[in-house]
């Protein structure tokens, strides 16, 4: 047999037994992503708030540039706070994790008040999708993080 062969045999056999419980994997990534929106909805720690993305993770957010790597996403985390009126929020609807236990996504609706360039804070309601991966400590950690403005408010019905 050549080493081709076996490698990718090797590869097929170790993609049948996942081992894992990717419902019970789930639940815990969505704990990981409300736990990540209480530290950021706190405003007070950034470094709290940089643990929960990857090295080289990259942020997506409307009419804004892409940040990328922990140091710029920790000087995005230091400014928002900064910011006068400036507050974050999310809720976490759902999750997802591979079958083999290293990746997954969560989705679910965030807030945010900021301020516009008068000052005057204005709420942003939106809707959000983060790709996780998990590292070789086993902690969850988000590598990617998408955020969309969300539908505007039904009128209140008369």
């Amino acid at each position: 047999m050549t080493r081709i062969a076996c490698v990718a045999i090797l590869l097929l056999g170790a993609g049948c037994r996942s081992g894992v419980d990717s419902s019970r994997e789930a639940e815990a990534l969505i704990n990981t992503d409300r736990a990540w929106s209480q530290v950021a909805s706190a405003g007070t720690n950034a470094d709290s708030v940089v643990t929960f993305w990857s090295e080289n993770a990259s942020v997506a957010m409307p009419s804004a540039p892409v940040v990328r790597g922990k140091n710029a996403l920790r000087s995005m985390v230091i400014s928002s706070f900064a910011a006068p009126g400036f507050h974050i929020t999310w809720t976490p609807e759902s999750a997802v994790v591979s079958k083999s236990g290293d990746l997954g996504y969560t989705t679910g609706t965030n807030e945010m008040s900021v301020p516009d360039p008068a000052g005057k804070v204005t709420k942003i309601v939106g809707r959000y999708l983060t790709v996780w991966r998990r590292e070789s400590d086993r902690r969850w950690r988000c590598v990617e993080d998408y955020t969309t403005p969300g539908p505007a408010e039904a009128p209140p019905r008369t």
